[in-house]
């Protein structure tokens, strides 16, 4: 198993990349009228696009969704109480970690693929 970093843009970019590389697919709640066909729905012309909620789901791997990533701006900020705490800000981007037998190069060239990073924000059990 491989591990991969991933940095998108924001949650919905991550999970279409992992849609587009095959490592994830929508499983459509099929209670929600949004997700079900008309019944004087015209096959012929066209297909039913689902537009209703629904949960993606991991093919063949293992995604960590890390979500933004915080760190410490070196500021400390104190609050009403007078307790300090360190002023925090995001980190560019929406991360997860991808756990993999291989990648084709079409999956990779699909993925927000970056490099490891000096400090993992999380990682496998297992990765070094």
């Amino acid at each position: 198993m491989e591990t991969y970093y991933i940095k998108a843009t924001d949650e919905t970019s991550l999970w279409n990349a992992f849609e587009s590389a095959g490592l994830a697919s929508r499983e459509y709640d099929h209670s929600d009228p949004l997700n079900i066909a008309p019944s004087d729905h015209n096959y012929i012309d066209g297909e039913f696009i689902k537009t209703g909620s629904f949960e993606w789901r991991e093919k063949d791997c293992a995604i960590d969704v890390i979500g933004v990533i915080f760190q410490a701006t070196g500021n400390t900020i104190t609050d009403d109480d007078g307790a300090e705490y360190p002023e925090m800000e995001a980190i560019t981007g929406f991360h997860a970690n991808l756990r993999v037998d291989g990648l084709t190069n079409e999956q990779i060239a699909a993925l927000p693929i970056v490099d490891a990073p000096a400090t993992p924000y999380r990682k496998w059990a297992g990765d070094e």
